[in-house]
């Protein structure tokens, strides 16, 4: 038997008609790939460009494939053959313990499993129908009014944007079904400024973190001088601005339907969903039983009262999450389970569901985490400084910054390790070349929220996905021209402020 043939053994099984010429050519790529990989020297590799090489393998695979998972568990495990050689199950391992064993990630993996119940109570139990039917009884089928409204929502509530995607996403679909719109349009507009506005408040998870990570900085002398920073560095984050402008826009129907999401909302006209989970079953396994006469009548306080206790609950503890969702579990188990809406068996199950609901999305994560320590085992710190310290013009450095950042973003979204690894380093760099510093900050956090915005296996499009029950990749392929176009005319604004703001 030839090599071609056991490739595709391997593949599909013994069954010829499961055999695909395009999934050989890939994997035979892969294989290539990985056995390059294997033959560089870590001398050549550590600290240079080479680092991000398994990125864009990964990134080939998951356009390929259009399989997320897949793509991650082999682009992390590519990253590991690159450094630890025969190594790298070892080392692959022991991260994947560190990454489990850390207390904050522990927390962020259990407060998306509480989340995941609480919204599949919410869906049963009536009270996302009881809001969809309170927001249609007011305005009427706009869908103008809709996806602005829910736009706002997700703004508002994004002192922590997992919370706005989730709960956002959870109350807005029943109303994107009931007027036979896409709920990829929902994903695009509260992925967009969850995300985006979490960054520009200072008291924000995304904002305090940025705040810390300048703290982290040798220079930099307490977190009152950090914070000050930051709210200079507000005006120039360009990108936020900018996508937000634009999908308020398409919110409004003002922009227009580009590509696959003209597509999208032609087959939602035809009663069918676009990417849905259920592969056009309009029929979830969450939905209430509006047979069952405990929930003829649900009151909308029942939706909005347990976002009101995450909200309040998540300054109390100073953005704890995990904390955060356990109270609102408890309160909201309880407001279900006195008005006889649910029983206790019953609420408990929705939260068993909900675990299960997210596990594919903490995995995710966690192979995220791992990418991200193996990443910074091979030197990207001293990467993005030799990549600061070579740029020649320091009127040019706020644009190079966005623009390569974007692209490694786009590859692959790091988000908080961008930060932990990069501002330090910038704050100490960017003056000794003349750079202005709030503007250049503003840039990274720039090329940061593209990539959460636009890359394949962002954990926010992954969150964003989830919520309104869509499949990642076809999100990722409906939102690419809007997020393109609003980094585009970013790009163009660090390259005129980088003359204007010297």
């Amino acid at each position: 038997m030839n090599s071609k043939n056991i490739l595709k053994r391997m593949i599909y099984g013994l069954n010829p008609k499961h055999i695909d010429a395009k999934m050989v050519k890939l994997w035979t790529f892969y294989l290539i790939l990985n056995v390059i990989f294997f033959c560089l020297p870590k001398g050549l590799v550590n600290g240079t460009i080479l680092i991000l090489a398994p990125l864009a393998g990964l990134f080939v695979y998951a356009l390929v494939t259009k399989d997320v998972m897949s793509s991650l568990v082999l682009g992390t495990f590519s990253m590991y053959i690159l450094w630890y050689k025969f190594g790298a199950v070892g080392g692959f391992f022991n991260d994947l313990e560190s990454v489990l064993a850390d207390k904050e990630n522990i927390e962020m993996y259990m407060s998306f499993f509480l989340c995941g119940g609480i919204i599949i109570a919410l869906k049963r139990s009536g009270s996302t129908k009881a809001f969809a039917d309170f927001v249609t009884s007011r305005f009427g089928k706009n869908e103008k009014m809709i996806l602005a409204a829910s736009g706002i929502y997700a703004g508002a509530t994004s002192i922590d944007d997992y919370v706005s995607v989730l709960t956002a996403g959870a109350s807005f679909s029943p109303l994107i079904d009931a007027i036979k719109k896409p709920r990829l349009a929902l994903a695009y507009v509260i992925r967009t400024f969850s995300i985006c506005i979490s960054d520009m408040l200072p008291f924000g998870a995304w904002g305090y973190f940025v705040i810390y990570q300048i703290a982290a900085a040798k220079n930099v002398h307490g977190r009152a001088q950090a914070t000050n920073i930051f709210l200079h560095t507000i005006p120039f984050m360009f990108y936020a601005i900018v996508a937000c402008i634009v999908a308020l826009l398409f919110a409004l129907g003002i922009f227009p339907k580009i590509g696959q999401m003209k597509r999208a909302y032609e087959m939602a006209e035809q009663g069918i969903q676009m990417g849905a989970l259920e592969d056009g079953s309009e029929k979830e396994e969450e939905d209430f039983d509006d047979t069952d006469p405990r929930k003829k009548n649900v009151s909308i306080l029942n939706l909005i009262l347990p976002i009101i206790v995450i909200v309040v609950a998540l300054i109390a503890t100073g953005l704890n999450c995990y904390l955060a969702f356990g109270i609102a579990t408890i309160v909201t188990g309880l407001l279900f389970i006195c008005q006889g809406i649910m029983t206790i068996s019953e609420y408990v199950q929705c939260i068993v569901d909900g675990f299960l609901d997210m596990s594919d999305m903490v995995i995710i994560l966690m192979l995220g985490y791992s990418i991200q320590e193996v990443m910074y085992t091979m030197g990207m710190e001293s990467f993005v400084e030799t990549v600061c310290r070579a740029i020649p013009f320091a009127s040019l450095i706020p644009f190079l910054i966005f623009a390569f950042f974007s692209c490694t973003e786009y590859l692959y979204s790091l988000n908080y390790t961008l930060y932990q690894i990069a501002i330090p380093v910038l704050l100490v760099v960017l003056p000794h070349v003349g750079a202005n510093v709030p503007l250049c900050l503003g840039a990274l956090i720039s090329a940061s929220l593209f990539g959460a915005n636009a890359c394949v296996v962002s954990d926010l499009g992954i969150i964003s996905a989830r919520s309104c029950r869509v499949k990642v990749y076809e999100q990722y392929i409906v939102c690419q021209p809007y997020f393109i176009i609003s980094a585009l005319i970013t790009g163009i604004l660090f390259l005129i402020a980088g003359f204007l703001f010297v």
